[in-house]
């Protein structure tokens, strides 16, 4: 508490987790006695219960706390009777441990109220006595109170954290088919909201019994005080009970409902985050905001209804005492009774008492004890789906057998993903590969050669066959997985770290010049989902790991495709050929030139076995490898379309021959005499068939522009982006917490949470005007509450001197006897009659305006939360996507999760009390005030030491909170990145090890957690204490008052204790708000982020509607940097692109190609001016921009919902053209046999269709939109030949007249391009045709062709000689060899003086540009 009142708390300063609170310990428990419950399950016949695991686990240990406080409840009551009642105070409106404290107490109180109303047989020391009792009851519940809820909390968050530990190593034990039936929002709803039920539930369970054993004695010295009159009041008291039962069951349908939507919002949301660059480019953010508000009004309908409900609960809660106390005193007076302040006042306390516990903690006991069942089914439902089968057909060696001995056989496979479907995924598969052989499996999109691979590591269950392995397996995915740590981690992997080894992996990987330009070598953390890493990078740490693992099987689902063409030569040669020779090795690939190398070769179709031989055998068989894998199993007409350039060209159809694999191979190694004469013969057709059969011409695995860098000697890598952790938001308290080598920090604040974050979050909910109504509405209701208690002692002493006057008239009427109905009422005061209607309707008016202003309330508080919602969203989905780089997904999920969880359904509740007390404590004070006005001084002496202690605390508190807050998203990135990474997990054997990170993460939360609890415990003992002092001053006080009525007495001293002990609450939650606010603060902080440009442009620089129609591109003087104090990624560029040119982009990895996408999408603002046909795009909204541009991004991106929302999110388009788009792209048949057809369900991510399709679906998006621009950022990276030659085919019929941007990562997708750039450093290094280029020899293009290869360079000069020729065709022989030759003596003299400049012809307005020197 020092610590934190001096300076901020940081996570070093968090002690050590308790040994009882592990949790390995907590979750290693928790599933021992989950298997025990399967398993009597099982015997019963019956479906497991979640809950009976956990009260076998934890139920002893639980019930002890309540049943310990109930012994000594019951013992001390009954040796000790006054020191019985100080067990518990019934004066607070909250906790209520004790059965018979706030029944001894309300004694001492009536004695006490005897003995100032004189009557016989009381003396001082009796007075004194009972003064002394009522100071002891609240002593007492100091040594009660307080243990006993620091010990209950406590269970609860081992309730959490065991369930929490339990999830996670389910998780990890998950099917394929199970992980197709939820998502990673879902779990993380799991792990965030439903187990948070068990730290509130366990609070209230207890009342459950206690509060109709403690009524059971209310009765019965009711009875003894008022008679049978009590019953009327405790009839309705009973009542309230199927009441809340009612309540319970309504909370706990709304809860569940609430989580259903609160799971979609979450996985809308999950995608969003993941796939924010894609929604950018295409310009979605308009449909994906109005869904995920759509989702969220569906979910803040939910709530509110919740909320209704808990208004009226709290409404009949706040009215039920004066309504209870009404009717029994109603009772009590017509059945003939006098009113007396003892019998009022001791009824009115121990009605209070049974009312708390009646109409608060029982019916919260039923609903947390209800929303804990949901909670429970749902992870009942979880921790019941299905797990991978280790099935008999798997059959793995127990004993790790010799190196040579190694071996993998796969006999007879059948396998299949789902039982629901029809086919299988593998028929009658047969292989067998023994230690030093290389398999190789080949096959089209959806062949089933992943499929085969997962069968082998046990992810797809067999139904016939069997699979032996001798030995142990490692695997690199063909999606690389990094998960947020450092470079080595990701390399080690759990492993023991051998010095030697590990460089050794590093240099076959090509990863040390990589590692040379990080800041921190191989301890630079690379962050979530490897955001810092380059595709290739990424690849190439995938492949290390398995590498370094030195397992005996190697599985290798096709880890060069990511790569430049040089790397990947390199991995194959020095890794998989050299380094792991004597290993039993599985490559899939697409990548054909590899094939001669293996020992064997899979060919599969359709999940079946298409051949399988050494290479000789299968040319000697006739396999026409490249025929099946570029054009399935028929001979496809595609038509070589020779674009219109601004030369004038004609449009050529030619039929592409199969041509056998032997053959391209034998042309690959061939002389360069017999190459060039065998391609004389044939079209350009066939040569591009020919090269897209190698499928080697990849030069770069860059999808971002972070920091890569080819292992080439002579290149010049541009700088990497920073790691460091930028804060893009704008709020006044934010904090950069920039660590060298990280990524992502948590964005922090300190200091109180300002009087602005409170503004915003009434102002988000209503006007000025409705918070006028809400603030009157509050005042009249306290009037009319404390009224009624004024009302009461005003009744109460005028009954009382009414009785007195008729004795005292009987006395002196010489034995005359007055009846207490013929006695006149005294001076000053009413008849019972008129206060019996006046009381009345004081109540009536009361229940009216507490329901009024609780709804209201409520409404206000759910606007608001939908307010601060939607502006977060908007703001985070408006923000530059560099923030989506360098924050985790966890972090933005937590906001969206937990805090809005906070704000929706705790902020409320707690805002609610804080002002209900703030009230009712300004009512109390001006009642006791008007009794004796000198209690004032106690009073405000005790007012001040409550703030200054409220100050220091809330010091401590609110940095312990936020600390409790930010680590609390590790666990949740945690499991996101595990699920990610699943399948290498699990090949691995690595899970125990993500198991002790998870308990980790999991256990400095637990810290934090337990910190706060102790903290807030220890405020409210000091509260309390003084709180006692308090007591004792105005009790105590009151005894040198001889003349006052007992009626005031009473009022007086109930209030006094009533005040301290709510007023001490009010203090715990006004701090409990501060804490809470930091949800809305956090909230706000993602609402105040800097946005990007306008999405839509100002009216006077609108474009016209038919921009661009020529598609002309030019870029002057454009740099781009990521980061102001980072250097420029690009470099003074300069170029122009002509209408309809088709143009590759190609450089060594990080030479800028993405970050030139970058620029044109404004993704980063670039500096310099881009314009599309003569229009400066940095004058126009984003909007304007982006949907004139089609992009096929390099990662498909598909999102869960029907294929018509994936590929016409915006309802532009009819299904016709749909049905068009999707049979252009050869979808149309695939998506037919899907349920729905346009409306079949696509899974989180598009997981149910292969990489290959899901291209083709952003293939069909292109096509739908038709734009006059179209780029392809290495679109066809992933996918097979067959798919990458029908992207080729559809982009040269369907957009030949576009202007085309491609990335090109294969050389033969650019060969017969228009023009080639070639990027270098962030600047423009060439630019020309691509057989120009070629034949300078020291250009940088031609050496990146020289590096595929001798025949494959071959094909491809010549792919490039044909085209160029095709296109001046037109051109007199004469003017074509002397434009070539000036060409070509230009770009010399360029090479030699460097200040040449090149005009080029600018199609449409006929105008010569002057272009910069090209350096």
């Amino acid at each position: 508490m020092k610590l934190g009142h001096k300076r901020p708390l940081k996570e070093s300063d968090l002690y050590q987790v308790q040994e009882e609170d592990v949790s390995q310990t907590l979750g290693d428990a928790m599933q021992r006695k989950w298997n025990e419950e399967i398993e009597r399950s099982k015997k019963a016949g019956r479906k497991p219960k979640y809950y009976k695991a956990l009260l076998r686990c934890f139920g002893v240990q639980y019930a002890r706390v309540g049943i310990l406080a109930a012994i000594e409840e019951c013992v001390l009551r009954v040796v000790q009777p006054l020191l019985l009642g100080g067990l518990i105070r019934y004066y607070d409106n909250r906790y209520v441990v004790s059965l018979t404290s706030g029944i001894m107490q309300p004694i001492c109180l009536g004695g006490l109220i005897r003995y100032f109303n004189k009557e016989e047989g009381y003396t001082v020391i009796d007075g004194w006595l009972f003064s002394v009792g009522v100071v002891m009851g609240s002593v007492l519940y100091v040594f009660t109170h307080h243990p006993y809820f620091f010990r209950v909390q406590r269970s609860g968050m081992q309730l959490r954290v065991s369930s929490c530990a339990l999830l996670y190593r389910k998780a990890l034990r998950l099917s394929k088919t199970a992980l197709g039936e939820t998502t990673i929002g879902q779990m993380v709803n799991l792990l965030s909201n439903d187990v948070n039920r068990f730290d509130t539930s366990c609070i209230f369970l207890h009342y459950l019994w206690i509060g109709p054993l403690q009524t059971l004695i209310v009765v019965v010295i009711l009875w003894y005080e008022i008679g049978p009159s009590c019953l009327a009041g405790i009839f309705l008291l009973i009542l309230f009970v199927p009441f809340q039962s009612w309540l319970g069951k309504v909370f706990s349908r709304l809860r569940l409902a609430t989580a259903h939507l609160t799971d979609d919002r979450v996985r809308i949301m999950n995608e969003i985050v993941n796939a924010m660059r894609v929604i950018k480019m295409y310009a979605w953010e308009k449909p994906f905001t109005e869904l995920v508000e759509l989702s969220r009004k569906s979910e803040i309908g939910v709530i509110m209804k919740t909320n209704y409900f808990r208004a009226i609960n709290m409404s009949v809660f706040f009215t039920s005492s004066k309504v209870i106390v009404f009717l029994c005193l109603l009772t009590f007076i017509l059945t003939g009774n006098i009113l007396t302040a003892e019998k009022v006042f001791v009824t009115i306390s121990l009605i209070n008492n049974v009312r708390l516990v009646m109409t608060l903690f029982f019916p919260f006991g039923i609903a947390m004890g209800s929303e804990m069942l949901v909670s429970c089914d749902r992870l009942e439902d979880f921790l019941q789906m299905e797990e991978r089968e280790e099935t008999n057909s798997v059959q793995r060696s127990n004993l790790r057998p010799k190196p040579r001995d190694c071996s993998l056989t796969v006999t007879g496979l059948t396998a299949k993903w789902s039982s629901a479907t029809e086919e299988n995924t593998l028929t009658n598969v047969s292989c067998s590969v023994k230690a030093g052989e290389l398999l190789a499996v080949i096959g089209p999109v959806g062949a089933g050669k992943g499929s085969l691979l997962n069968a082998i590591l046990g992810e797809l269950p067999a139904k016939s066959g069997s699979i032996k392995l001798q030995g142990k397996i490692a695997y690199a995915s063909q999606e690389p997985w990094v998960f947020s740590g450092t470079v080595r981690q990701n390399i080690v992997f759990g492993q023991p770290y051998h010095e030697k080894k590990y460089n050794e992996v590093l240099r076959v990987c090509a990863l040390e010049t990589d590692l040379d330009q990080f800041p921190n070598r191989d301890l630079t953390t690379v962050g979530e989902r490897g955001m810092s890493l380059s595709g290739g990078q990424k690849a190439r740490v995938n492949l290390a790991r398995a590498v370094y693992c030195d397992a005996d099987i190697y599985l290798l689902d096709d880890p060069l495709s990511a790569v430049d063409t040089h790397v990947g030569r390199h991995l194959f040669d020095s890794c998989i050929m050299q380094h792991l020779q004597h290993k039993v090795r599985i490559l899939v690939t697409h990548q054909l030139q590899f094939l001669k190398s293996a020992s064997q070769i899979l060919v599969l179709r359709e999940g079946h076995m298409e051949a399988i031989g050494s290479y000789h055998q299968l040319v000697n068989s006739g396999m026409d490898f490249a025929s099946m894998l570029s054009e399935s199993q028929e001979e496809v007409k595609i038509p070589t379309v020779l674009r219109n350039t601004s030369r004038g060209g004609t449009v050529i159809n030619g039929a592409i021959p199969k041509v056998k694999l032997l053959q391209d191979l034998e042309l690959a190694s061939s002389p360069p005499s017999q190459f060039s004469g065998r391609v004389r013969n044939d079209s350009i057709s066939s040569l591009h068939d020919s090269v897209e059969a190698e499928n080697i011409m990849t030069i770069s695995g860059a999808h971002t522009t972070n920091s890569s860098y080819s292992v080439c000697d002579d290149s010049l890598p541009t700088s990497p982006r920073s790691p460091k952790q930028h804060l893009v938001g704008k709020g006044d308290d934010a904090e950069e917490e920039n660590d060298k080598g990280q990524t992502g920090s948590e964005m922090r604040s300190h200091g109180t949470v300002k009087n602005k974050v409170y503004m915003q979050y009434l102002r988000a909910g209503s006007g000025w005007c409705v918070i006028i109504i809400l603030i009157i509405l509050n005042v009249l209701t306290q009037i009319l509450f404390s009224g009624t208690d004024y009302w009461l002692s005003y009744w109460t002493n005028g009954e009382q001197l009414r009785a007195r006057l008729a004795v005292n008239m009987s006395t002196g009427s010489n034995g005359t006897n007055y009846s207490y109905t013929d006695t006149p009422v005294p001076e000053g005061y009413l008849d019972t009659v008129t206060n019996v209607y006046i009381y009345t309707g004081m109540t009536i008016g009361l229940f009216v305006l507490s329901m009024g202003r609780t709804v209201l309330f409520f409404v206000v508080c759910m606007a608001s939360s939908r307010q601060l919602h939607n502006k977060m969203f908007r703001t985070v989905i408006r923000v530059p996507i560099q923030f989506f780089d360098l924050h985790p997904v966890g972090q933005m999920l937590n906001r969206f999760t937990k805090d809005l969880g906070q704000i929706d359904e705790m902020l409320p509740i707690t805002v609610f009390d804080v002002i209900s007390i703030f009230l009712h404590f300004i009512g109390i004070i001006g009642v006791i005030s008007y009794i004796n006005v000198w209690v004032l001084l106690p009073t405000v002496l005790l007012g001040g030491i409550f703030i200054s202690l409220r100050r220091f605390y809330l010091s401590t508190a609110r940095d312990v909170k936020r600390l409790e807050g930010i680590t609390r998203s590790p666990v949740f990135s945690h499991l996101s990145a595990s699920l990610q990474g699943l399948t290498t997990i699990r090949a691995f054997q690595v899970q125990q090890s993500f198991i002790q990170d998870f308990d980790h993460h999991q256990d400095l939360h637990s810290s934090a957690w337990f910190l706060f609890l102790s903290t807030t415990r220890w405020f409210g003992i000091c509260l309390d204490w003084i709180s006692c002092i308090y007591i004792a001053v105005v009790t105590f006080g009151f005894m040198g008052m001889k003349d006052a009525l007992g009626g005031d007495i009473g009022l007086a001293i109930s209030s006094a204790m009533l005040l301290s002990g709510m007023f001490q609450w009010g203090v715990r939650q006004s701090a409990e708000v501060e804490n809470q606010m930091t949800s809305v603060e956090r909230v706000l902080e993602y609402s105040s982020l800097e946005s990007e440009a306008p999405l839509e442009t100002d009216k006077d620089k609108t474009p016209r509607a038919d921009w661009p129609e020529r598609g002309v591109i030019t870029f002057g003087d454009v740099s781009l940097r990521y980061n102001k104090d980072d250097p420029p990624v690009l470099k003074n560029l300069n170029f122009s692109i002509k209408r309809k040119e088709k143009v590759g982009i190609v450089g060594r990895t990080g030479a800028g190609k993405s970050s030139l996408l970058t620029s044109l999408f404004r993704l980063t603002e670039p500096m310099g001016t881009i314009t599309i046909d003569d229009i400066n795009i940095n004058q126009l909204g984003l909007h304007d921009v982006r949907k004139n541009i089609s992009i096929i991004p390099q990662d498909p991106t598909l999102f869960s919902g029907t294929m018509r929302k994936n590929l016409d999110p915006f309802t532009q388009y009819t299904d016709d053209q749909l049905w068009r788009a999707l049979e252009e792209v050869q979808l149309k048949e695939a998506i037919c046999d899907l349920e729905g057809g346009l409306e079949a369900r696509i899974s989180e991510g598009g997981s149910n269709l292969s990489v290959g399709q899901r291209q083709l679906v952003c293939l069909a998006r292109a096509i739908l939109r038709h734009n006059r621009i179209l780029v392809l950022d290495e679109a066809t990276a992933n996918v097979d030949p067959r798919t990458d030659g029908l992207i080729q085919q559809t982009i040269r019929s369907k957009f030949q007249e576009c202007t085309v941007l491609t990335i090109a990562h294969r050389l033969h997708t650019i060969m017969d391009s228009d023009r080639v750039m070639v990027l270098n450093a962030g600047s423009l290094h060439e630019f020309d045709e691509p057989h120009i280029l070629l034949n300078k020899e020291n250009s940088m293009f031609h050496s990146l062709v020289q590096q595929t290869g001798r025949g494959a360079s071959e094909m491809l000069h010549q792919i490039a000689k044909k085209a160029y020729h095709e296109r001046h065709k037109d051109d007199a022989p004469s003017s074509t060899t002397e434009r070539q030759d000036n060409v070509e003596g230009d770009c010399e003299k360029r090479d030699n003086a460097g200040d040449c400049e090149r005009r080029d012809d600018t199609e449409g307005d006929g105008e010569t540009r002057i272009h910069k020197p090209v350096t």
